[in-house]
């Protein structure tokens, strides 16, 4: 009797203790394995990067009409270039235009009266209105001024003067409106780089998208001598002074927006691996069109290395060999290029700089780089780089002469208008890539510098538009380059590599053989506890 009591007491004992142990492991071991392995996640506002992705971009422009001939209805103007300009409320980019019109002032018909030139009425008129980015005036000239020759003349700011002989208030309107979208605003230009930065294949490639860079917070500009003959021709070349005279005083508009940084060097015996051909009459040397692209190739390994997260722009200045000089460079019809320069889209440019030497002369023979000319031929090639348009003159149309400044304020104005909308766009998509990313793959951690950085970059882009919206170009800009770079900075961060997380399959090979062996004999105790208990409690109702 004694032993079969202390033998029930045993196995009281050992399913009590069964029981304990599975009740352990399943409300609190399972619990802490699974709290002490799970992928540390920062929640991120998916719902709002997916709305920003489909958020239509609005952009203002303020404009104000001035006329000095007072046989205009402005009021009827207002309204005629206002439905010009209106756009659908359907389109994914809006411009949207604040139009007032009014008769000059008395200092500003004094203005006019003095004037002797149109760039003379320009400067005056505009120290009188202010400089205010964003806002452009448009000069309506009395009757058949002879300040211009031309039906329309764009100055260096942001006034623009038209000749309204001949015109009713219906066609006035139309040149107005037409002039504002088309040459001062840009809106093609603005919609290529929105449709260039969401990635679209729906219209073909122009030339100004597929030759200028995207929108970077900076860029690096390398200016290169190349001399194969040190030894004939002893060439000299001012860059510092050059760059100081005419391209600070163009990069100066743009350094508030973008970091240049502009570096110099001299490369001798290294020359154009291509030989060019010959004309058997004159003697010269020429390079046609199908020759170029093979001149950068080989040049390209000389230039040194580049080690910098912004694009490299190359500015080479190509002093032929004395077998070769004079080098031309010869267009379709085949004609000599008036600068003897050509360019590479998203790369630079090459200016080749004939020079002589004299017979019986000692050499090295000195030669000096014409600075201004070299600068002039960079300037234009790097407008072309930064998707800075070309002024193109008509019989109807004409523009100020930029002198050494290089890039006019409307100019800078419509830069801006074109890269905000880009990086607006560029910073949305990197963020949907990048939630779309996290959500395919479960366990890549998140850490909270990421989350902070994605944060950042939607508030920037809800900022931006806002301020484009309010007509706020500068502030829009700034706003949409601080989103580029938050949501780059979170795409790109270096623990979101997939190849550094273990995929699911992995993780089962690696717990399965930890957890089974103690597993099973709990899970058969518990399994042995309850059928005794069960059996116990059926002896007590018998």
């Amino acid at each position: 009797m004694g032993k079969d009591l202390s033998e029930e007491q045993e196995k009281n004992t050992q399913a009590y203790a069964a029981l304990g142990i599975g009740l352990i492991c399943v409300i609190v071991g399972l619990p802490l394995w699974w709290k002490t392995t799970e992928v540390y996640r920062v929640p991120l506002p998916y719902e709002e990067i997916t709305t920003l992705a489909a958020t239509k971009i609005e952009y203002q422009v303020n404009v104000e009409v001035i006329s000095f001939d007072g046989s205009i209805d402005l009021s009827q103007l207002s309204k005629e270039v206002q439905s010009s300009l209106s756009s659908e409320k359907k389109k994914t980019l809006i411009p949207t235009y604040r139009i007032s019109a009014r008769e000059p002032v008395n200092e500003e018909l004094v203005m006019l009266k003095v004037a002797s030139s149109i760039k003379e009425l320009d400067r005056k008129l505009t120290s009188h209105l202010g400089g205010e980015r964003n806002k452009y005036f448009v000069v309506l000239l009395k009757g058949k001024s002879k300040l211009i020759t031309t039906r329309t003349f764009i100055g260096c700011n942001r006034i623009t003067f038209l000749n309204p002989a001949g015109q009713d208030v219906a066609t006035l309107g139309r040149a107005v409106s037409s002039v504002l979208k088309d040459v001062i605003v840009r809106e093609a230009a603005v919609k290529k780089s929105l449709i260039a930065a969401k990635g679209a294949r729906s219209l073909k490639p122009d030339k100004e998208s597929m030759r200028s860079l995207r929108s970077t917070p900076g860029y690096d500009m390398t200016f290169t001598l190349v001399n194969p003959q040190p030894d004939i021709l002893d060439v000299q070349w001012d860059i510092k002074a050059g760059i100081g005279a005419y391209l600070k005083p163009f990069l100066s508009k743009l350094d508030a927006f973008a970091d240049f940084t502009l570096t110099s060097q001299v490369l001798y015996f290294t020359g154009l691996m291509r030989r060019p051909q010959r004309n058997t009459v004159t003697g010269d040397s020429f390079y046609t069109e199908q020759d170029l692209p093979h001149l950068i190739t080989p040049l390209e390994s000389k230039l040194g290395s580049h080690t910098s997260n912004n694009p490299a722009l190359n500015f080479l200045v190509y002093i032929p060999t004395r077998d070769q000089s004079p080098l031309y460079v010869k267009d379709k019809s085949d004609k000599a290029v008036a600068s003897n320069a050509f360019f590479s889209p998203r790369w630079g440019g090459i200016w080749i700089s004939n020079a002589e030497v004299p017979p019986n002369s000692s050499l090295p023979h000195p030669v000096n780089i014409d600075v201004r000319k070299m600068m002039e031929v960079f300037i234009t090639q790097m407008r072309m780089l930064l998707n800075l348009q070309a002024q193109v003159a008509s019989v109807d149309l004409s523009f100020a002469d930029l002198e050494n400044q290089g890039i006019t304020a409307w100019e800078v104005d419509a830069w801006l208008r074109s890269f905000c909308v880009e990086n607006i766009a560029t910073s949305a998509g990197t963020l949907s890539s990048l939630a779309q990313l996290l959500g395919e793959i479960g366990n890549i951690v998140i850490k909270d510098d990421i989350g902070t950085e994605v944060k950042s970059s939607v508030a920037a882009i809800r900022e931006s538009l806002r301020q484009l919206a309010e007509g706020q170009l500068e502030e829009a800009f700034l706003s949409s380059k601080k989103a580029l770079i938050a949501s780059e900075k979170a795409f790109f961060d270096p623990s979101l590599l997939e190849l550094l997380y273990f995929p699911e399959d992995q993780k089962f090979a690696i717990y399965i053989p930890l957890f089974l062996p103690i597993s099973i004999p709990v899970f058969t105790s518990l399994v042995q506890a309850v059928k005794w208990f069960r059996s116990r409690r059926k002896q007590k109702k018998d």
